[in-house]
């Protein structure tokens, strides 16, 4: 099954308007389990990921090992618009393999917010000394449903919690969990956004157990 589920920030695919957006710079840490099923497969993927998101000069990258079943990877994988406000480049470097490929994209950098269309499902606090308060809400996508919850910064301001999803991926149906951590604002080291300069425009052995470009994410980046 050549797909994964990283799933880290609010970016929503279309929408507008917000009802709250991250910060525009930040780092954390995910992890993931994701049932699927299919006609002839089924299994349990899971991902411990980090993560940086950086909407002022529209870049995100992910450093995720992934883990299905007796399959094991380390990749990372990075977005960059350096040029183009309105296609970027998407870096896949699978350090298992020393092989790196890359893709154009062809659709806008992703703004990482909750769309003002979704369903609002209430609020509460987590945690008992400390506690801080959170909201949670249901979007429909084309093919994916989800339910985000975040915590709120301030006025339009929030960050990610945790998300559910299930819906289809390709000929599987697929439930999602993701949760998030040690979430801090800015970005402490740029060259986590480095690709390395032999990474080549090749998709022809391109046999990599991730989906490459995430168009089914809201908790993604």
């Amino acid at each position: 099954m050549h797909w994964t589920s990283v799933a880290l920030v609010l970016c929503s695919l279309a929408a507008l308007g917000w009802t709250c957006c991250t910060p525009e710079q930040w780092e954390g840490e995910q992890t993931l389990f994701s049932g699927y099923t299919g006609f002839f497969q089924r299994g349990l993927i899971k991902e411990f990921n980090d993560v940086a998101y950086d909407y002022s000069n529209k870049r995100s990258a992910v450093f995720l090992r992934y883990i299905n079943g007796d399959i094991e990877a380390k990749i990372k994988i990075v977005v960059r618009y350096d040029d183009n406000d309105d296609a970027g480049m998407l870096y896949v470097d699978n350090y298992n393999r020393g092989k790196c490929w890359k893709k154009r994209l062809d659709r806008e950098f992703r703004k990482c917010c909750i769309p003002k269309d979704a369903k609002r499902l209430g609020e509460y606090s987590m945690g008992l000394k400390g506690k801080y308060n959170a909201t949670s809400y249901e979007i429909k996508g084309k093919r994916m449903n989800f339910i985000l919850t975040v915590q709120t910064l301030g006025e339009g301001v929030c960050a990610p919690i945790g998300q559910l999803a299930a819906g289809r991926v390709g000929h599987f149906d697929v439930v999602r969990n993701v949760g998030f951590i040690n979430i801090t604002p800015g970005i402490k080291n740029e060259t986590v956004f480095d690709v390395p300069w032999d990474c080549k425009d090749d998709w022809s052995d391109f046999d990599l157990p991730i989906e490459i470009d995430r168009q089914d994410y809201i908790l993604g980046v």
